[in-house]
């Protein structure tokens, strides 16, 4: 008689929670939640058609991250942040990513190269408000795409979690009126890249996020919204800290 071999359920849940929390994660970072929304266990169950236990692990781990928060009221939320908090995430952000940029431009290989340069083509695709989903979700391809190339394991989880709590924020970047605004930052990261130059990568990296959050900034203090000066954020972008 053959024995039959069944993998155990604690093994079958581990894979489910893994999955469901992998998603959600990317979810964040893409944008794909807005600040302020609930979380409801059994729509995400049923989105993922799985049971509710593995969900509740997975926005438990979540909300120990600080991606998310258990709210004794509403249950868990997608944080919302004021314009203090956005602002030295910003900081943070524009501090560490911009390291990690720099670093890439003496690491990344012309493969590395070439596949990131064709993720901003496909990011050029979608400026439209059709295609607003995937631009988000290129975008972050993009950026971990050369925070990859640095070479540095812990960079990049500091990094993932900065997007953990930036990402939803990044929601408001899905108008017809700022889609593609970062763009031509990203043709600068990508020529500086090329050339090895890393000061120079940092500086054009550090105003793609500076536009970004003067959007974000905006919103948090409730002023409408408008395009950036790209003239205006280069002045009042943070000081290349290469040179330093």
């Amino acid at each position: 008689m053959t024995a039959r071999t069944t993998s155990p359920p604690h093994s079958v849940q581990a894979t489910v929670h893994a999955r469901v929390y992998a998603e959600l994660r990317k979810g964040l970072m893409n944008g794909d939640f807005i600040p302020g929304q609930r979380l409801v266990v059994r729509k995400i169950a049923e989105r993922f058609e799985t049971s509710a236990m593995p969900v509740r692990e997975a926005l438990r781990r979540l909300v120990s991250e600080e991606a998310l928060f258990d709210h004794p009221n509403r249950g868990v939320i997608v944080p919302e942040a004021s314009v203090e908090v956005i602002t030295d995430i910003v900081r943070v952000r524009c501090m560490v990513e911009g390291s990690a940029a720099e670093w890439a431009a003496s690491t990344i290989t012309p493969a590395e190269l070439e596949a990131i340069d064709e993720i901003n083509e496909r990011m050029k695709a979608c400026t439209t408000v059709d295609g607003s989903e995937k631009y988000l979700a290129f975008n972050r391809q993009f950026h971990f795409g050369i925070y990859r190339a640095a070479r540095s394991a812990t960079t990049q989880q500091i990094i993932e979690r900065l997007w953990l709590r930036a990402g939803p924020w990044l929601n408001i970047m899905r108008g017809e009126a700022t889609l593609g605004l970062g763009l031509d930052y990203h043709a600068e990261i990508l020529a500086a890249l090329r050339a090895g130059n890393g000061p120079k990568a940092r500086r054009a990296l550090v105003a793609d996020i500076s536009d970004a959050a003067d959007i974000m900034l905006r919103a948090a203090s409730a002023q409408p919204p408008a395009a950036p000066s790209r003239a205006s954020r280069r002045q009042a972008s943070p000081p290349d800290q290469g040179s330093r």
